[in-house]
């Protein structure tokens, strides 16, 4: 069953969730800190009308525009939580942390666990229309009689659209460049041939 991270560890993260828990309750008292940076770049500050109405509301442009109460809403928050923790706790019946249920094997791994693969089924009955699908199951006859036999699946899927659009003008590009592959691998007397044929077609038609 596996454990949580030492403290060492959880450290970090609570310094991180504590700080941007701070920055959501309390957004005016750091506006007031940044107002020193933004006084001396811009000669303006940002909390002449996020800090109108004290520490508790924030208003960016106006209270009839927008308002917003981070310590209201933090408190709602914690007493939703709090009535959730009562109501599951607070009964005869608690609540017990078992080791997961192992559906009778003994010692679980990473191989048992469900992954994207026990989706491709559904999916791939569904969508099937899309793809070229070749499905191929042969099975071995067992060599002993009452004995255990072979079976062997082969599942092939390829896109039909690159076969009806893509895969002719492949199949055509790639002729055309092993037919010009052919004058890149003959004799020096040829090649002289074909700059002197080449030579006189250009003469006759230049001149």
């Amino acid at each position: 069953m596996g454990l949580e991270v030492g403290w060492s560890m959880r450290i970090g993260m609570m310094l991180a969730a504590s700080a941007c828990l701070s920055l959501g309750i309390f957004p005016t008292i750091t506006i007031g800190w940044m107002d020193t940076l933004s006084e001396q770049l811009v000669k303006a500050k940002i909390a002449t009308s996020a800090g109108a109405f004290g520490w508790m509301w924030l208003t960016p442009i106006s209270h009839e525009r927008a308002s917003y109460a981070g310590f209201i809403v933090f408190i709602g928050i914690l007493s939703v939580v709090a009535a959730v923790y009562l109501l599951l706790h607070v009964r005869r019946t608690a609540v017990r942390r078992v080791p997961i249920w192992d559906c009778g094997f003994e010692k679980l791994n990473n191989r048992m666990q469900y992954t994207a693969a026990a989706f491709s089924m559904p999916i791939r009955r569904i969508f099937g229309f899309l793809f070229l699908i070749r499905e191929q199951v042969r099975i071995t006859p067992p060599l002993i009689k009452g004995g255990a036999g072979g079976l062997h699946y082969h599942l092939r899927v390829r896109d039909r659209i690159w076969s009806l659009f893509y895969q002719p003008v492949a199949d055509v590009s790639f002729w055309v460049s092993r037919k010009f592959g052919r004058l890149q691998q003959g004799r020096i007397n040829v090649y002289l041939v074909y700059s002197f044929i080449t030579i006189i077609v250009l003469l006759v038609f230049l001149k």
